[in-house]
């Protein structure tokens, strides 16, 4: 699913970016032809997928609609339920704080750099991972398998700063296996995230690494963690398998990645509603700017 999105979306983009820049091809110089057809094509794209926002809103509202009145759910239809979440067997412990959980999601930053110019830059992961135990929602509709993973990003993040938190993470560090990342593996690292994304049997866990890290180098690094803690009020919304009796990520052809989201009742139904026009009208400047450049690099350079 992922792997397949990108694909389509890189496709897209270079489709655009190649329009561009035939339009300003040897009107200006080949630079800033590339950087001006970068911004068009990036802005026409933000464009588009911020007018889709405001005129239909969250793709999930019909689901969340549908469970704020409780309706039953349907087979092989996109819903959502919320409610606490359980494990159905043993708990999850966050790797770097020992918390028990249901999921997790953790990361060890590298330590920002300054180059240079004095300019700072942000430091990548070191090591990340993520995990789902098999789990249950309790809903207004059901007891509710979760039978798809979902990365943590609307969940908070704590900073793990205590030296326990430390030496968990180094003895985590040694005594798990990894599999090796980095932008030369870009496509088996989403590879790998669309095998996680397109589980359906409730249990994931991945753990990456750019690097082998030694007990320094963790010590340098900012710890973070996100979790779900078992009964939790969360909100999930993915494709109802009847015969499961859980959500899952594909069924009979159809596909969505799960979503998994903290809270959940008539303000989740509430948030999905509103419309972007910030994000909006952010794209709507960087579009209109850099398209006026391009009208006046077509329209003013020499013939």
């Amino acid at each position: 699913m992922i792997k397949k999105g990108c694909t389509i979306a890189t496709v897209v983009l270079l489709g655009l970016f190649g329009g561009y820049l035939y339009l300003l091809w040897g009107k200006i110089e080949t630079l800033p032809a590339l950087i001006l057809a970068g911004f068009g094509s990036l802005g026409l794209v933000m464009v588009v997928s911020q007018v889709k926002a405001v005129m239909f809103g969250s793709g999930d509202s019909g689901a969340l609609k549908r469970a704020e009145q409780g309706l039953p759910l349907e087979d092989g239809k996109e819903e959502a339920v919320w409610g606490p979440i359980e494990p159905l067997g043993a708990t999850l412990e966050a790797p770097f704080s020992g918390r028990p959980c249901v999921a997790y999601e953790y990361n060890a930053k590298n330590p920002a750099t300054v180059d240079s110019r004095g300019h700072e830059r942000p430091g990548g992961s070191t090591v990340a991972g993520f995990a789902l135990s098999p789990s249950v929602i309790r809903s207004n509709r059901g007891d509710v398998h979760l039978l798809g993973f979902s990365l943590l990003e609307e969940f908070p993040e704590k900073e793990m700063k205590d030296l326990e938190d430390a030496e968990r993470a180094i003895r985590y560090v040694g005594s798990t296996e990894f599999t090796q990342m980095g932008l030369a593996k870009l496509g088996a690292m989403l590879s790998l995230m669309d095998d996680a994304m397109s589980d359906d049997d409730g249990t994931v866990r991945k753990d990456m690494r750019t690097k082998a890290a030694t007990a320094s180098d963790l010590a340098a690094c900012t710890l973070t963690e996100k979790v779900i803690a078992p009964g939790e009020t969360v909100t999930a919304i993915g494709l109802w398998d009847a015969a499961k009796g859980g959500l899952v990520p594909k069924l009979r052809g159809k596909s969505v990645i799960v979503r998994l989201l903290p809270g959940g009742g008539a303000a989740m139904v509430a948030h999905s509603e509103k419309r972007p026009w910030g994000v909006l009208a952010f794209a709507l400047v960087w579009a209109g700017f850099a398209h006026a450049i391009i009208w006046f690099v077509l329209t003013k350079a020499p013939k």
